[in-house]
């Protein structure tokens, strides 16, 4: 998958594949000889982390690059971080800390970079004339497919950029000549939107895999918005220890990879004229005054990473935005199969994002070798992995909504819930709970997200009921109390008071600092 999740594979058996370089074991061209030719938007991949944002690679992702060669995850140890937990502060106290194992952290960059490099390294021509098993064909962005009868693909439309001087912009169609199609391409998934258009294609022979189901679409929008603070090498930490992650209000501060620090800036939809700054692309004296000030407040302890050239970076970079994506089925026949992001996109809260798409690619590959090429693989693979992304995709959608888009009562209710669940276990009432199977002692072997998440449902949904009858009342009598002064404030200031009210309400029911200076720096 690269950068920016362009991409295309599709692949068929090579005739000469004796005479290619020795690939590795675990893969589509070591046990199937396969040959696989990759199309991407962008015209490079490279390894810079000032233009990537940080991940954690669990024990489900390594177990799944291991299969293909067990150096890629090193490597990436290597230059990344082992996680030891995450550490959540108010202000400079620490309020509650959770454990993990097995974990490293990095940014996507560098595991694009590592996966690139081993896919040509690998797989490479040898030199003697003939063609590699990957080939990897840049600038290319997939803009539609043609469909025969029968509902099997037979062309792939994509469009050019830089292709000449002269002509800026092309297309190009490739036809596929019967080869299959894995569709990685992200969340805004170009193939999964021509697929959505097409009828499906026809049910297979009887006695074989599976019934054909009309392929439908849920998308749910981030209710959080990410822009990335970035420190330059060898910055002071001043009581942040690199081998945990810290949450700090709407703040997640980290080791990007190396010794570069990221502060990761989530904006909310209660930031209202806050939002409008930490979007901003102008580096203007009040601007950086702001958000210096902003990070102070509600990360003292990280504040001193950054200095000024930081803040002028920061203005530069963009605002990461997504969505959370669940499909009825991951494949269109045995012509095109969606994996990663294109078939379960998530919300970084649940931590699986890289890993559920790394162990899409290795059950893909177990599918293959029980049912072989010329049985249905892609509806066997559908058939065993639907309910794990449909089990993982409960997890995001409630988490999106728990801290992004509830009400106040709901939300202080389920962040109570979770908080609760973690009590119980340390008080030895609970034995385990999903984060031991994710990213804890347990995650070793990975376990089925379907069976995970039955365990967080059962805990979570348990003491909901409890947590909701609580916060409810409480809550609902604050804001009652409390609304006669923000309809005076309105009155007496304006609305920009309004606005500064809703963020106080916000960042007190969460536990989190407000910041006094919103309106004050929003008007300089």
């Amino acid at each position: 998958k690269g950068v920016n999740g362009r991409v295309y594979r599709h692949w068929r058996r090579p005739c000469w594949a004796s005479r290619c370089s020795t690939p590795r074991k675990g893969t589509l061209c070591k046990e199937h000889l396969l040959q696989v030719t990759v199309y991407e938007r962008e015209d490079r991949i490279l390894d810079n982390v000032y233009e990537s944002y940080p991940i954690v690679l669990n024990r489900r992702a390594a177990k799944a690059m291991d299969r293909v060669n067990p150096a890629m995850f090193q490597m990436i140890k290597a230059r990344g971080m082992v996680v030891d937990g995450s550490k959540i502060f108010q202000g400079t106290r620490q309020v509650a800390s959770l454990l993990s194992c097995n974990s490293v952290g990095t940014t996507r960059s560098l595991v694009n970079s590592v996966l690139l490099d081993e896919a040509l390294t690998s797989y490479a021509d040898t030199g003697s004339g003939d063609r590699g098993l990957v080939t990897v064909v840049w600038r290319h962005t997939l803009k539609s497919v043609e469909q025969s009868s029968r509902g099997v693909i037979t062309h792939l439309v994509f469009t050019v950029t830089g292709a000449t001087t002269t002509d800026p912009s092309q297309e190009v169609t490739v036809d596929t000549n019967g080869r299959r199609i894995i569709a990685a391409d992200g969340v805004w998934s170009r193939m999964r939107q021509c697929l959505l258009t097409l009828p499906p294609p026809l049910p297979p022979p009887e006695g074989q895999v599976g019934a054909v189901v009309p392929l439908k679409e849920t998308v749910t929008q981030w209710g959080v918005k990410f822009r990335l603070l970035f420190s330059k090498p060898g910055a002071s930490t001043h009581g942040l220890d690199p081998a945990y992650h810290y949450v700090m209000g709407d703040l997640y501060i980290c080791i990007a990879q190396g010794d570069v620090w990221v502060v990761t800036i989530g904006i909310q939809p209660h930031l209202k004229e806050e939002a409008a700054i930490l979007e901003s692309s102008e580096a203007t004296e009040e601007n950086k005054a702001f958000v210096r000030e902003y990070v102070q407040t509600q990360a003292p302890l990280a504040f001193p990473l950054l200095d000024d050239e930081d803040l002028n970076a920061y203005f530069g970079r963009k605002t990461f935005r997504g969505a959370i994506v669940r499909v009825s089925r991951l494949n269109h026949g045995e012509s095109v199969v969606l994996l990663g992001d294109a078939a379960h996109s998530l919300i970084p809260l649940t931590g699986e994002g890289f890993a559920s798409g790394a162990e899409d690619c290795e059950l893909l590959l177990d599918a293959l070798n029980a049912v072989g090429l010329e049985g249905q693989p892609f509806a066997a693979y559908n058939k065993n992995r639907l309910p794990d992304v449909h089990a993982i995709n409960s997890l995001a959608v409630y988490f999106n909504y728990a801290y992004f888009l509830a009400p106040a009562p709901e939300k202080a209710a389920r962040i109570a819930a979770g908080i609760l669940v973690v009590a119980l276990k340390n008080c030895g009432i609970y034995k385990t709970t999903y984060q031991d199977y994710t990213s804890g002692r347990l995650s070793d072997p990975p376990q089925p997200y379907r069976s995970i998440m039955s365990l967080w449902k059962w805990q979570e949904w348990t003491l909901l009921p409890l947590t909701r009858l609580i916060f409810w009342p409480i809550v609902t009598l604050y804001i009652i109390i409390t609304l006669p002064f923000w309809g005076l404030n309105w009155l007496t200031n304006g609305r920009r008071e309004k606005g500064l009210g809703r963020r106080v309400l916000g960042s007190s029911l969460k536990g989190e600092p407000s910041h006094p200076a919103a309106s004050k720096a929003k008007f300089a």
